[in-house]
């Protein structure tokens, strides 16, 4: 396929303003951080010259974009069994299994969520210049659960926007020790990378940032307690940190909650091989249509199990 080119002239509602702004209002369908990488990659150019994203428009600046054709992502396809929970043009919501990472990092050499998705999704369009899944937000590895991917970079910018404005609602289910002597809560607390173990999340942190999330008791479980979280910010482990902060850590979590798991008897070890912790919903705005969509998940099989344990 031949490179898309496009041309203007700035005219006076647009003077003075920033030529990657400009650029992603002329483009709704390209991340506004794809277009600097255009611009950075010499693709874009101001009066036949290379310019930065940052520049300033003047009256009459030619503005010239030659798109390069979307590549294969070097990412292999992989077929694991997934749950579509919803399926459109722009986006994907799937039940994210437990175990499963969601990208490739240091020390994950099995397939990844990515790597299905490749496989089970073929009318993917360019998201970053390269045909693939476009991540918005994460699960942990042993999280189950609802997340949703963009398919395009129209709906990749609009999703990761209600993110970061925190207009996204999300749901979480946890099971954890003991019994909180109040019905619902609120953890304001910030927390970064632990200075004395990278693997951990504290408030022992050179970089903390703000993390909010509030909390309710849905049932009393013997000594456990099932609780619906709603995390305000996204915060990495944000739910598993904040509910360990308040003496209640998620069971079968092995890095938090020192000395919990020597509570669980031998059976309910068995029924809690990872942390029960599970995104049960989540609602956002539509990117195209702009309409609220809600997608529940149900309660996965571990969880069913370790409630049957106590009853």
């Amino acid at each position: 396929m031949d490179n898309k080119f496009w041309q203007s002239k700035v005219d006076i509602d647009n003077v003075d303003k920033r030529l990657d702004i400009f650029l992603a209002e002329s483009f709704p369908d390209k991340s506004r951080s794809y277009i600097s990488k255009l611009i950075k990659d010499k693709f874009i150019s101001c009066n036949g010259l290379k310019t930065k994203p940052s520049y300033k428009l003047r009256l009459n600046d030619s503005i010239t974009v030659s798109f390069p054709e979307v590549k294969k992502s070097s990412l292999e396809p992989f077929d694991l069994p997934l749950n579509f929970l919803y399926e459109d043009n722009d986006l994907v919501a799937i039940e994210k299994p437990t175990m499963l990472s969601v990208h490739a990092g240091a020390g994950i050499n099995s397939p990844t969520l990515v790597n299905a998705l490749l496989f089970h999704c073929k009318n993917l369009s360019g998201i970053g210049g390269f045909l693939r899944p476009g991540i918005v937000h994460r699960l942990d590895k042993e999280t189950s659960g609802v997340m949703i991917v963009a398919k395009n970079d129209f709906s990749h910018s609009r999703l990761s926007d209600q993110f970061r404005d925190r207009t996204i609602k999300k749901s979480y289910l946890a099971i954890v020790h003991g019994i909180p002597d109040k019905d619902e809560g609120f953890i304001n607390l910030k927390i970064g990378r632990d200075i004395n173990n990278r693997i951990k999340i504290s408030k022992n942190s050179k970089s903390l940032r703000i993390a909010e999330t509030k909390w309710r008791k849905k049932e009393v479980l013997e000594n456990f307690s099932l609780l619906e979280a709603f995390p305000l910010t996204g915060r990495t482990h944000q739910i598993r940190v904040h509910l360990d902060s308040i003496g209640h850590p998620i069971v079968g979590d092995k890095l938090y909650g020192k000395g919990f798991k020597s509570s669980l008897s031998s059976t309910l070890k068995k029924r809690a091989e990872r942390h029960l912790l599970h995104a049960n919903s989540i609602e956002f705005r539509h990117p195209r249509t702009e309409k609220v969509v809600k997608i529940d998940s149900k309660i996965p099989k571990d969880f069913s199990n370790f409630i049957e344990a106590l009853k």
